[in-house]
């Protein structure tokens, strides 16, 4: 089963306008901050992501996507991991009995990615207009 999470930022629409001149006087800089965004959130998901037991470790399966172009002009970065229990920590789950018997009980989940997007998302507006205060100066 996989889980897809998408982060959507509210409040961008002021924004919105300042960077499509960036998009259009600057083509790669907004590539530039969307890869520095990316590693930021992947540097706060490793930070909360627990340290298993196991040869691959969940913090060394994050993988970071190159700059994507949707539909219009919406760009994207993913951030994954390859780990395949990576679900299971994030979410939670259920503890089996190994003889068969009933359930034990529910692990919790550490929603170390939901945790970061959340704090990413009250972090994102300033850290954007900053960058865009930076490339275009101050006009306004």
């Amino acid at each position: 089963m996989a889980d897809d999470f998408e982060i959507k930022f509210n409040g961008l629409d002021e924004l919105q306008i300042r960077l499509n001149e960036v998009r259009e006087k600057f083509p790669f800089k907004e590539e530039e901050i969307l890869t520095k965004l990316g590693k930021k959130l992947k540097a706060m998901t490793i930070a909360r992501t627990p340290t298993g037991h196991h040869k691959k470790h969940l913090k060394s399966m994050y993988r970071l996507s190159k700059v994507e172009y949707g539909a219009g002009n919406s760009s994207f970065i993913t951030l994954t991991n390859a780990n395949p229990l990576f679900h299971l920590v994030e979410k939670g789950h259920v503890v089996r009995n190994k003889e068969g018997g009933p359930d034990i009980g529910f692990a919790k989940g550490v929603h170390m990615m939901e945790n970061s997007m959340t704090e990413m998302d009250a972090a994102v507006p300033a850290l954007v207009e900053k960058w865009l205060d930076g490339v275009l100066g101050d006009l306004k």
